[in-house]
C-alpha cells in the first residue's frame, strides 16, 4: 500500500475524512467512544457515520444496510 500511495496520492478532502476517522477509531478503542446500536433498527452490528468530518468523535451508529441507505439518499 505505501508503494502505491506515493503514486497515487490523496486528497484533501480524502486526508481530512481519513483523519477522522483513525481519530474516532482511537477514540473506540480507548473506550472513549462507545458503540451504541443502530438509530434506526436497534441491532447491534454498527458501523461509525459521520455527518461532519470537522467534528470527528460526533458520529452517528448505523447498520450497514442503514448506513448504505443513508449514502443513497
Amino acid at each position: 500500500m505505501r508503494e502505491w500511495r506515493k503514486s497515487h496520492p490523496l486528497t484533501p478532502e480524502q486526508r481530512h475524512k481519513s483523519n477522522a476517522r483513525a481519530y474516532a477509531n482511537v477514540y473506540e478503542r480507548r473506550g472513549t467512544l462507545v458503540k451504541a446500536p443502530c438509530e434506526v433498527c436497534g441491532s447491534d452490528k454498527t458501523e461509525k457515520h459521520h455527518d461532519d468530518y470537522d467534528k470527528p468523535l460526533e458520529v452517528r451508529w448505523l447498520c450497514r444496510q442503514h448506513h448504505l441507505e443513508h449514502h443513497r439518499a
